[in-house]
This record gives structure tokens, C-alpha cells and sequence, in this order.
């Protein structure tokens, strides 16, 4: 079955999901500070990435509920786990960091001309 808004929306209030979604923001946050000081945009790039580490549990809550709407998520089945009593998404944690990865410019505000 096709992933929906609702099914999209349930994901990105799971608890555990955001779990997820936290250790990718992590990474990816790690991943811009370490990256070469000539990247295009890197200090904007530096400073959200320093936004995100300091406070991952609120990042990961606002995050999320786009997060669940993007490609590599809507792609991947989202699917409700009865005995975990859990949303899940066959998307890997590798999908989820790509995905951050890819949308870092835009939501650190970045405008590319």
C-alpha cells in the first residue's frame, strides 16, 4: 500500500522514529563541521549544524513531520508494527542522513543564486 498523510504523520509522532531522526541529524551535523571551511556556504551550513547539536530532541521534533514527506521517506513503506506497538519506515538510516544531507542549504536558509 502507498504511503499516505496519514501514515507519513504517524511516523513522524513515533517516538522511536524521532529517535532515529535525531542520531541522523547528529550526523550529518558532525559530518558539515568537519567538512572543508571552503564549501559554499559553510559557515551558514556550520552555524546550523552547531543549532542542531545543541538541542537535537527539539530539532528532531520539527524536523520530522517534513522530513516524513521528502522523497527517500515517501519511497520507502511505512508500515504499523503491532507487537512494537510502533510506526516504522523501511527507509535505512543511510536514506534518512541522504535526505538531510540533501535538504541541509535549504532548511539552514541557505538561498543559492
Amino acid at each position: 500500500m502507498a504511503n499516505d498523510s496519514y501514515s507519513q504523520q504517524a511516523l513522524a509522532i513515533d517516538p522511536r522514529f524521532r529517535l532515529r531522526v535525531q542520531n541522523a541529524l547528529a550526523s550529518v551535523a558532525w559530518t558539515v563541521l568537519g567538512e572543508n571551511p571552503g564549501t559554499p556556504a559553510h559557515e551558514a551550513r556550520a552555524d546550523y549544524a552547531r543549532t542542531v547539536i545543541n538541542n537535537l530532541g527539539a530539532q528532531a521534533q520539527a524536523v520530522a513531520p517534513w522530513l516524513v514527506t521528502r522523497p527517500n521517506l515517501m519511497q520507502a513503506e511505512t508500515t504499523y508494527d503491532f507487537q512494537a506497538l510502533a510506526t516504522v519506515t523501511a527507509a535505512t538510516d543511510a536514506a534518512l542522513e541522504s535526505q538531510l544531507t540533501t535538504d541541509w542549504n535549504t532548511v539552514a536558509g541557505i538561498v543559492v543564486a
